[in-house]
């Protein structure tokens, strides 16, 4: 019995038994759907009824008590299998990790308990012309006076990836000019419009568009306030990452696959005819060596920053945390982003090397996997995760430092704008907000 059946929770084989019929189902209309535009929603609700929703919270949470190794490793076969659907699964995943080591019990259990019972939380937090995050156009007040007038939430997100299709939205929004709030918003709620108007060239089908609360009367448990610039650690930022890394290491085993299968059907090698037949040809042989190579690379890469995050999971189960396991985690995560992004976008250009001019076909629709993983390594620029890694190299910076200067920047510009000793709010849970996740 391996070590995570001991633990109660679900065992690997478990796991591919679960999952693989759907995942496999998923492959089968992937190309049909991005050429379509055809929005996953059945495959969303597949997820869902196998109980995808729930393989991180413990079992007796009523969930499947997945490790995150294994569930990384689950993310990454979802992701062959349609890259689009782990990250629109993103802000949920980003979500469940935040409860599972929540203070609050009630709220953690509440929760975990809504999890199980299928409830999936889609993200919208990012808007369109502020300058920072600290800055939210979107508003939350209260409704009226009394703890159980609740709030009233009123703004406009975009890149509301994966809200489309969920129950709940998490979206931060302003308080007053030194708080800002995690809200959680029923998605049917009265005053809540999804729009499908995401417009990027890749990861077309995550329903990454616009979000809008006109009024949304919310109640006072779902707000969760917090003082802009204080922090405690967090490993989110890791984990949202890694989904990212995950998702990418899923679309670089998709493109080996599929560059297989067409080199093996192909019948016709006119650059050498030496070898009529394009899969006994040594230089195409070279070129999908290489490719399988890189694929690899990629998920072992992914998975052992995994490791990294896992340390400093267990260590915040136990109460033992410590900023160096923290800074450790984001160090590891924003390292593999580099190298992943390198050996994926090199895998899928590289991938018609093998075809010639009939690689390029609309038929095959190669070019999606180069889309898709042009698109989601847009995501948290690495030219600034990689300063990141260089200034805790040279300087010992801790990684969450920047986090700070942001907010230290803001204040600056903003007229007249405390120095020291902001006001307390009275509901301020005196952190950041640990669901927060650059674009």
């Amino acid at each position: 019995m391996s070590g995570d059946a001991l633990r109660g929770g679900i065992t690997d084989a478990e796991l591919r038994e679960r999952f693989g019929p759907v995942f496999k189902e998923i492959a089968l209309g992937a190309l049909d759907r991005e050429a379509a535009r055809g929005l996953p929603h059945e495959e969303v609700k597949a997820l869902r009824t196998a109980g995808f929703g729930r393989v991180r919270v413990p079992v007796e949470s009523g969930g499947l008590g997945a490790t995150l190794p294994q569930f990384f490793r689950l993310l990454i076969a979802l992701a062959e299998a349609d890259s689009n659907l782990p990250q629109l699964w993103r802000g949920h995943i980003g979500f469940v990790e935040s409860l599972l080591v929540h203070q609050d019990p009630k709220v953690r259990e509440r929760w975990l308990r809504r999890i199980s019972a299928g409830a999936i939380v889609g993200n919208a937090q990012s808007e369109q012309g502020n300058s920072s995050f600290w800055e939210n156009v979107t508003t939350v007040r209260p409704a009226g006076s009394g703890d159980e007038a609740g709030w009233s939430l009123s703004g406009r997100k975009f890149y509301s990836t994966g809200s489309l299709f969920a129950d709940w939205i998490q979206t931060t929004a302003t308080l007053d000019a030194e708080h800002s709030a995690n809200v959680l918003v029923p998605a049917g709620a009265p005053g809540v419009r999804r729009i499908d108007d995401w417009d990027g060239f890749g990861q077309r089908l995550t329903g990454s568009g616009t979000t809008v609360f006109e009024d949304v009367r919310i109640a006072p448990e779902d707000v969760e306030t917090y003082r802009n610039g204080a922090f405690r650690g967090t490993a989110l930022f890791a984990v949202f990452q890694l989904v990212h890394l995950a998702t990418l290491s899923g679309i670089a085993r998709a493109a080996v696959r599929d560059i297989i299968a067409f080199v093996q059907q192909r019948g016709r090698n006119l650059a050498n005819p030496l070898y009529p037949q394009p899969r006994l040809d040594p230089q195409i042989q070279q070129v999908v060596g290489r490719v399988r190579a890189k694929s690899f690379a990629a998920s072992a890469t992914t998975l052992a920053a995994v490791d990294e995050l896992d340390r400093v999971h267990r260590a915040q189960l136990a109460q033992e945390a410590t900023p160096e396991l923290f800074d450790a985690a984001d160090l590891a995560a924003f390292a593999a982003q580099t190298a992943v992004i390198e050996l994926v976008l090199d895998l899928t250009t590289e991938i018609f090397e093998v075809g010639g001019a009939s690689a390029v076909t609309e038929r095959f629709r190669l070019d999606r996997h180069w889309r898709n993983a042009r698109t989601l390594a847009s995501h948290n620029p690495v030219i600034h995760r990689q300063t990141i890694v260089g200034d805790a190299a040279l300087n010992g910076t801790s990684p969450s430092e920047w986090i700070t200067r942001t907010w230290q920047a803001v204040r600056v510009n903003q007229a007249g704008a405390p120095t020291d000793n902001p006001t307390v709010h009275p509901h301020d849970t005196a952190r950041v907000s640990p669901h927060r996740s650059a674009s």
